[in-house]
């Protein structure tokens, strides 16, 4: 059985304050990947920072082969 869920619709309380937010699987899905970009793009602000726990792609892919993982 499908459902259709329209924009913007809330689950309220008993004084009709909104309580919580109903979505699309879609829209759940497009929410999670812009928080998950957004995460990454401050990790990486924070790592250009502290220039703590980076490395060169080439230095990477050294490790990575010598630990045999590639």
């Amino acid at each position: 059985m499908a459902t259709t869920v329209k924009a913007n619709q809330f689950l309220v309380d008993k004084r009709g304050r909104p309580r919580a937010v109903v979505l699309s699987i879609v829209s759940y899905q497009k929410l999670l990947h812009l928080v998950e970009d957004a995460t990454d793009a401050l990790a990486l602000k924070q790592a250009i920072r502290t220039r703590r726990g980076t490395l060169t792609h080439t230095d990477l892919l050294t490790r990575l082969k010598r630990q045999h993982l590639i």
